[in-house]
């Protein structure tokens, strides 16, 4: 993953709007999809431990994502072996820019980058957020849950 921390600017309309925007809250990943070599898709259900993962989007535009992954021979823990912080904007209905800082404590290297994924589509009362990337094959995408109000 590459990082890159970018600072947000406000004037008062976009502080209101980032106060009001769907996207702030606590939120856990429940799903995957990708697609195989042949372009099939897949959908991958995120295990019990994976979806103790949490992005967290604040009001002031700033997001922290902290992961966590099934440990060999059962158990569930923390992967440290990245530290993701970032930034978000809302561009428009369904486009959003994340720009984040990666630092890999194994390499102790650190990366930045920003993304902005072809849609962002919330349902079921905004209590659920896709991430989607369109590809040639179709949509690739990550569901996530709202786990706060």
């Amino acid at each position: 993953m590459v990082v890159m921390l970018i600072a947000v600017s406000c004037t008062n309309d976009d502080a209101d709007n980032l106060t009001q925007d769907v996207i702030i809250g606590t939120w856990k990943p429940i799903k995957e999809a990708v697609f195989a070599d042949d372009g099939t898709p897949e959908v991958f259900d995120k295990t019990p431990c994976e979806q103790t993962s949490r992005f967290i989007f604040e009001t002031n535009g700033n997001f922290t994502y902290t992961e966590f992954e099934d440990e060999e021979g059962g158990g569930c823990v923390p992967d440290e072996s990245f530290i993701l912080d970032g930034t978000w904007v809302k561009l428009g209905t369904g486009r959003y820019e994340f720009s984040f800082t990666y630092f890999n404590s194994s390499t102790q290297l650190g990366e930045s980058d920003s993304q902005i994924p072809d849609k962002v589509v919330f349902s079921n009362a905004n209590s659920t957020m896709r991430i989607i990337e369109l590809v040639d094959e179709g949509e690739k995408y990550i569901e996530l849950v709202r786990v706060n109000q």
